[in-house]
This record gives C-alpha cells, structure tokens and sequence, in this order.
C-alpha cells in the first residue's frame, strides 16, 4: 500500500505548530526543551516527543494532555492544535485514501491540502480547473491527452476522483475558490457542443450558488496566463500558505515565504489583467446561449 502522504503532511504541520507553541512557552522563566516534556510524559529519553515534533507521529490522548498542561496553552492555542490533531488522525479514512494506490502520491497529497484549505486559488491558463469540471469535460480531457498510456478504468477513476474532490463545496465552512483562466479555455470545445455548454453552465451555477470567483482574461488583455498553479492558503495565521504546481507526472509543491510572496505577485498581476468577477460572468453566461443555438 502506498504511503499516505495525506496524513503524513498533516503530522508534519501540526508538529512544526507545536514546536512553536514549545519555543515560546516557560517553565521557571526558561525556554522548554524536548527533554523537559519527555521528563513530564515519563520517559527517560527524548526520543519519543522528538518524533512527535518532527511529524512521525501523533501523541496519544494522554499523551496530549500532558502536553497541553506543561506548555501552559491558552484555551484558542490548546482548541486550535487540538483541532488538527483529530482532523489529522482522521485523514487516515479520508475519502481520497481509496485512490492512493492508482494515483501519484504527489496528487494525494494536492487533495488533501485542496480538503483543508480555507482558499484556494488556481491559474488554469486555457483549461477549466479540475475542482470546477463537469464528469464529462474532464473525462474528454483525460481521454484524448492521455489516450495512448491510460486505459478506460483509470479514466473512469480519474473522473471518479475529480467528481469526490467537489465534496469541498458541501462542507459546514466550505474554502473561497478563485480560478483565473483565460477566455480561450471558455471557447475550446472539450467534448463538443453539448459537454462545453454543460461546462459553461457548471461554471454559472458555481459562480452564483457557491463561494466561487472566476476571472476571466480577454482576448483584448496585453498578455495573458502561461503557467498552471495553485495557491492554498489555511486558517489561522501560524498556517503557512502552500503553492503547488502542475506537472506531467504529478504535482510539485513550494512552501518558502520568498516564493510564496513571488506567486501572490503574479497572482496580482493575473487579476490585473483579468474581467471583475460580475463581467466574466456575462461572458460565460453569452458564451453558454450561444452554444445553446448551435
């Protein structure tokens, strides 16, 4: 079985949080070391906190507790850490787990960062996002790009896979999403007439009924989209954004403040050149009543 990445990168951002949370406690007026929790958890070595800190694994509900206590947490840090902790825990029996197997790891880990986002922006140059396609235009996108080395099962799972990831819009607190694209990717007929009017109408109800923004960049604009990334963003403020890229073979993802600042000015300067929201709206509405007559 492969090695779920999902819960992995959540061990991971929870035990960076409480490695904070660690640095800016004080017992006696002292910074808390590793050894000082090990001591209190009743282990004579540091080892096992230490694993815990770098995300190899969760601390347990005694476990927990003890921690709380020593690091003196206040009530919001102590809900909060406790908070990721059991959605991390879960993550184990998330619904993409089931995939893992026929997919890139890398795709598995996008999910589950796309499932926990509180925003999600995507640059989809002249292709209607993932999160945002029809069963049938996505199936026409991966059949005809990927025809020679996918058989019709993994079509049909890919297909299954990107239908589940539209659960995101079902949640109590479902995440902003923001697809920039260019108008290109509003006339190319992916599928024909009829799956490219269902997209355009796909993208209306969206627009109108969930907590979805698309911006489109004119034909007219002075430049437009060549790159096709991602940028997630998540609650609270020690929450580090996570910007992921698109390849061939998977999904590659940057997490340095420095590039996180580059793709948010590149992301500026694709709305810059895109329609406000209400116009690229009118654009796909036309562009869907007309198809209607072909």
């Amino acid at each position: 079985m492969a090695v779920n990445l999902a819960n992995m990168a959540a061990r991971e951002r929870f035990g960076q949080e409480l490695k904070r949370v660690r640095l800016a406690a004080r017992l006696d007026g002292k910074p808390v070391g590793q050894k000082q929790v090990a001591q209190a958890l009743g282990y004579k070595q540091y080892h096992r906190y230490s694993r815990i800190e770098r995300g190899e694994t969760w601390p347990n509900d005694h476990e927990w507790e003890i921690i709380c206590n020593l690091l003196g947490m206040d009530e919001v840090t102590r809900v909060r850490l406790s908070t990721k902790r059991e959605e991390g825990m879960a993550i184990g029996s998330a619904w993409w787990t089931e995939f893992q197997d026929e997919f890139p790891a890398s795709l598995i880990e996008f999910i589950s960062y796309e499932d926990l986002a509180r925003s999600v922006t995507t640059c989809a140059a002249n292709l209607v996002p993932g999160l945002l396609q029809t069963a049938d235009y996505g199936r026409a996108v991966i059949s005809q790009l990927s025809k020679t080395t996918t058989t019709e099962h993994l079509v049909e799972r890919s297909v299954e896979l990107r239908m589940k990831r539209r659960g995101v819009f079902e949640k109590p607190n479902p995440p902003a999403v923001e697809a920039i694209i260019g108008e290109a990717a509003l006339h190319q007929r992916v599928g024909g007439t009829d799956v490219m009017a269902e997209q355009l109408g796909q993208l209306i109800e969206d627009m109108t009924q969930r907590n979805v923004t698309v911006r489109v960049i004119p034909f007219h604009a002075s430049s437009t989209l060549s790159y096709f990334f991602h940028l997630f963003e998540f609650s609270g403020t020690s929450e580090d954004p996570i910007a992921a890229f698109d390849g061939v073979t998977g999904m590659s993802f940057e997490k340095r403040a420095r590039e996180i600042r580059g793709i948010r000015s590149l992301l500026d300067s694709a709305r810059d050149l895109a329609l406000p929201p209400a116009d690229s709206l009118e654009i796909i509405r036309a562009l869907k009543k007309e198809l209607s007559r072909d």
